[in-house]
């Protein structure tokens, strides 16, 4: 089963190729404002290294955030498209999930990464990096970080990023495993903090039941800054 996992939830954009013996090729680029101009090249870039083409393709992994507005929906977009084009699926991950897979060793810990501003994405896992809380927004952890951070703010203790090959790992293994993603996942709005605490209380539920894959629709988990009047 060939997977091409894509993450944009970052300023990274990051694409990775794996199949049922591992990592076949990665690429990544650093800059929250290319992640149009970038992903296309390096998605080439890691099929040419792969000696792949893309109808070789079984699926195509996309990680959902939380992150910010534009970079999701440049390779939430990106990937719906590709799939649509190839007749494939095409999946959803939180984008935490797919790193604390990749992180977990066997101790409780958190995943912190920034979205913008003074503002982070968190959440906490079990030892196999199953998330206990989370995920959610704001600007701390309100205290309830575990175990070691993990993320790419200033104060974490092992820098590192959401990657396509993370998301790429974990749909594969999770398609191994005989899940299959929900047809449709409506998520309730927070509108009171913007914080994405109903939103967590649904991938909560679908957690505790073994499931982690999810439609490909981004995770922004607070408010837009744009507000109606009647709203405000």
């Amino acid at each position: 089963m060939l997977v091409l996992g894509i993450d944009t939830s970052t300023a990274a954009t990051s694409v990775g190729l794996v199949n049922d013996d591992g990592v076949l090729a990665s690429r990544a680029h650093v800059d929250a404002r290319r992640h149009a101009e970038m992903l296309p090249g390096l998605v080439r870039s890691v099929l040419a290294e792969a000696s792949a083409t893309p109808r070789d393709l079984a699926v195509v992994g996309c990680g959902v955030g939380p992150g910010p507005f534009t970079g999701l929906r440049v390779g939430i977009t990106f990937g719906r498209a590709m799939a649509q084009a190839l007749s494939i699926p095409v999946v959803g991950v939180c984008s935490l999930d797919a790193l604390a897979a990749s992180v977990a060793d066997g101790e409780p810990f958190t995943v912190r990464i920034r979205v913008r501003r003074a503002e982070h994405a968190w959440a906490t896992y079990d030892g196999d990096g199953v998330r206990t809380t989370g995920p959610l927004v704001s600007r701390d952890d309100d205290g309830r970080a575990v175990g070691r951070t993990v993320g790419d703010c200033a104060d974490v203790d092992s820098e590192r990023r959401p990657s396509g090959t993370d998301v790429a790992s974990l749909v594969r293994a999770r398609l191994a495993l005989g899940e299959r993603p929900p047809a449709e996942l409506l998520l309730p709005e927070d509108e009171a903090a913007g914080s994405g605490s109903p939103t967590a209380e649904v991938l909560t539920r679908l957690r505790h039941a073994d499931r982690v894959l999810l439609p490909a629709v981004p995770l922004y988990l607070r408010r837009p800054d744009a507000i109606p009047t009647a709203q405000r």
